[in-house]
């Protein structure tokens, strides 16, 4: 029998009840970050939503009532678009693991895709007025998939993954998500905020979105190349090692990812979480301008859900140190769906839509926190389990469950409008219509909050902490006693 089927047979079936807090993984051994690099790392996140959260909350709505794209057409676009992910996440992934440079495997991955990302988006919102519908069409394909599946796609992986290979540390690597999602939350909230009404300043037109997003690009070029020139990378893996241990297969690979029970799970909350965010980003201007009778109230909204995070974050890493992630999640979804339900006793109440909406941002402050983290668990759980580290792979799963999840949401939101006869040239919509955008933005959430649950309870990855962390701690000792 090899050393790695002893490991494998000696894996146990069930594991013992753990302590609320995890065994001590010697984090005084663990290498320390620094606040400016944890700061250079985490405005990584400025650049990725300052792309993320237009592309996501206000293309729809871009594509139906600028460049006069049906929505049908415009949700399918969104979907195909995201789709091609499948391909590109894995290939992408596939990629980062097998590269090798003086700055690392996920970095230069990040330097090189700054500028393109940036510029892709202002093409995005640039579709040409005197094209023909077809034209248009194409256009806007062509521009999505390649900020989406390309650009967006080798970045955000990258930066991803450049968590697992910062610091070895989970408590470390819980700082540094929440680091980072800080940043998200508040780009996305600026960005969420400040958009409509800026386009209304700049003239309401095509113009006025190429102007605006072109700002966009910009601080997305400038905030990913100080993740590039600002961070590290220490974790040295078999991936990054000369001659470490045997590269494995990608078949072989691939298949033991898939008989990851956690893998899989990842997967799925990912695409479930994204599918709810999608729905709620793509359909709240649609219910704030229809159903509300006032696009600006969708500043307010949008405030009021992220808000509650922006402040709510920092207290996670302490809270999931002690008591884990997994039932923080639970009880944070569990709030969501109080939230999500408030709006069925008053849908054209706005005071009402504004509290549901600050009860579901306090919901959901855990996942906000601690989902890219979890992800990060499962990049070292692979690791134990079938020796051989997966970052590119693992993360390119977790970015292609959200890419694949927003874009089921927005093209679901599409398809609702399309189905309720929406039309982007009247003032005042028809009752499908608006039943339409009640769909969208109140009656599937509910549904989708209960799937994430469900999946969560079963994401049991923390009771195997201690065995995992004690067999990286050996590992990297037996690699710095080789070098």
């Amino acid at each position: 029998m090899s050393a790695q089927d002893a490991k494998q047979a000696a894996i146990p079936e069930t594991v013992p009840t753990l302590p609320s807090r995890p065994a001590d993984q010697a984090e005084e051994n663990f290498p320390k970050i620094s606040l400016r690099e944890k700061l250079s790392y985490s405005v990584g996140d400025i650049g990725s939503n300052v792309v993320y959260a237009p592309a996501t909350t206000f293309v729809l709505f871009y594509l139906t009532n600028i460049a006069g794209i049906g929505a049908a057409v415009a949700g399918t676009i969104l979907l195909v678009g995201q789709l091609l992910n499948g391909v590109t996440d894995l290939l992408v992934g596939v990629f980062i693991d097998k590269t090798k440079t003086r700055w690392g495997k996920t970095r230069p991955w990040i330097l090189v895709t700054a500028i393109p990302m940036g510029l892709s988006l202002v093409l995005l919102f640039s579709v040409p007025s005197g094209f023909s519908e077809t034209g248009k069409i194409a256009w806007a394909f062509i521009m999505y998939a390649l900020l989406m599946a390309v650009f967006f796609t080798a970045s955000n992986i990258a930066y991803s993954a450049l968590l697992a290979v910062l610091t070895p540390s989970p408590k470390t690597r819980v700082t540094l998500t929440t680091f980072r999602f800080f940043m998200a939350l508040l780009t996305t909230l600026i960005v969420s905020s400040i958009t409509l009404p800026l386009i209304q300043t700049l003239g309401n037109d095509q113009h006025a979105w190429t102007s605006l997003t072109s700002i966009y690009g910009i601080i997305a070029a400038v905030t990913l190349l100080i993740v590039f020139f600002g961070t590290k990378e220490r974790v040295v893996t078999a991936a990054t090692a000369a001659d470490a241990e045997p590269e494995q297969p990608l078949g072989t690979r691939l298949k033991n990812l898939f008989h990851n029970r956690y893998f899989v799970l990842a997967g799925l909350l990912f695409i479930a979480f994204y599918l709810l965010s999608g729905l709620a980003q793509g359909s709240g201007v649609y219910y704030a301008t229809n159903i509300l009778g006032d696009a600006s109230l969708f500043s307010i909204l949008s405030i009021a859900t992220i808000l509650p995070s922006l402040i709510g974050i920092s207290f996670m890493p302490a809270i999931m140190g002690r008591y884990g992630k997994r039932p923080i999640f639970l009880i944070g979804l569990g709030i969501m769906l109080i939230g999500s339900l408030l709006p069925l006793f008053g849908p054209h109440s706005f005071e009402l839509i504004l509290i549901s909406q600050l009860i579901r941002g306090v919901g959901q402050i855990p996942l906000t926190a601690g989902l890219f983290a979890i992800v990060a668990d499962v990049v070292d759980y692979s690791e134990w389990k079938h020796g051989v580290r997966s970052d590119g792979l693992i993360y390119s799963a977790a970015i292609f469950g959200q890419k694949v999840g927003g874009g089921f949401g927005a093209a679901a939101v599409g398809w609702l409008l399309s189905w309720g006869a929406y039309d982007a040239k009247v003032v005042h919509q028809s009752a499908a219509a608006n039943q339409a955008i009640f769909g969208a933005y109140i009656y599937l959430p509910i549904a989708l909050i209960v799937v994430v649950g469900i999946i969560v309870y079963f994401f049991r990855i923390e009771q195997y902490t201690p065995q995992v962390q004690a067999f990286l701690r050996k590992k990297r000792e037996q690699t710095q006693a080789a070098s």
